[in-house]
């Protein structure tokens, strides 16, 4: 009988020690969901005609993200010409306009994604009231914009300048006309970025290798004249162009651009669907 209780004492404590041992480790676990749940992620952005609004949201649908809306005090006027002549004062006198809610606590969040429409080359002047008004140190930052014909890479250049002490990854943008165009599927563009920005891809891997640059020929320039009909206002000169071949082809033109009082050298890059499949389309322009 003695033997049978001493047994047992032993089985009973193991039992005990056991359930002790699986209680810390459940504690343990416990304690350390918090910080795996603190890792969020906010996507922050300014929308002028609702475009980078659309943008955003299809941003936040597939991140499970947070979203903040900058919204100006006085907003722009209502008329294109008078917002363009308001935005230009305010880039020359880098006064910057009043953001309703410009300081915003960015404690609880490790990425930001970061966006707005490109005005005359770079972001609107709302998204620097936000950047003077916090400090995205530590945080990864991925921008996005929206444009009329290009600006992402010059956004995202002057953002890493702007937050030095920020993880500043790679970009994405696309033209007002495709992220209105239904048959665009922005939705895929936007899972593809995010599984780039997640695998840790950079601005040469995720566009890809070009052929070599060459001579357009006329076959190329009446690509380019189909894709860029409606900007004429670029004054753009194709020089050379490369090309790469993705159920369809993309072409990267060097061009000459005399645009907005200045003579400089643009990057047109251009996408041509297989035949029967659309027309040429103008992707961006980036200097």
């Amino acid at each position: 009988m003695k033997k049978f209780l001493s047994v047992f004492g032993v089985v009973a404590v193991a039992a005990c020690m056991t359930a002790c041992n699986e209680q810390k480790i459940a504690q343990n676990q416990t304690a350390a969901e918090p910080d795996a749940k603190a890792q969020k992620t906010a996507v922050i952005y300014y929308s002028q005609t609702g475009t980078t609004k659309k943008v955003a949201e299809e941003f936040v649908k597939q991140l499970g993200a947070d979203a903040i809306e900058l919204q100006l005090v006085t907003p722009y006027p209502s008329t294109y010409d008078s917002t363009i002549a308001a935005v230009r004062a305010e880039r020359e006198s880098k006064k910057w306009p009043a953001l309703a809610n410009a300081k915003q606590d960015l404690s609880k969040y490790d990425t930001l994604y970061v966006g707005a429409p490109i005005m005359f080359g770079f972001f609107a002047p709302p998204m620097y009231t936000f950047l003077d008004s916090n400090d995205l140190s530590g945080k990864v930052v991925v921008p996005f914009c929206t444009y009329g014909s290009g600006g992402r890479l010059a956004s995202a250049k002057e953002l890493k300048q702007l937050e030095p002490n920020a993880n500043v990854v790679l970009s994405y943008g696309i033209s007002n006309r495709r992220a209105n165009n239904p048959e665009v599927n922005v939705a895929e563009e936007i899972e593809k970025h995010i599984a780039a920005v997640r695998a840790g891809t950079d601005e040469k891997n995720f566009v890809g290798a070009y052929g070599e640059s060459r001579q357009p020929t006329e076959e190329d320039l009446a690509v380019f004249a189909e894709a860029t009909k409606d900007y004429g206002y670029l004054k753009l000169t194709p020089m050379s162009v490369s090309t790469q071949i993705m159920a369809g082809t993309n072409y990267m033109f060097t061009c000459n651009m005399k645009a907005f009082g200045e003579e400089l050298t643009a990057m047109v890059k251009i996408f041509k669907p297989l035949p029967g499949r659309g027309n040429a389309q103008l992707i961006s322009v980036d200097k």
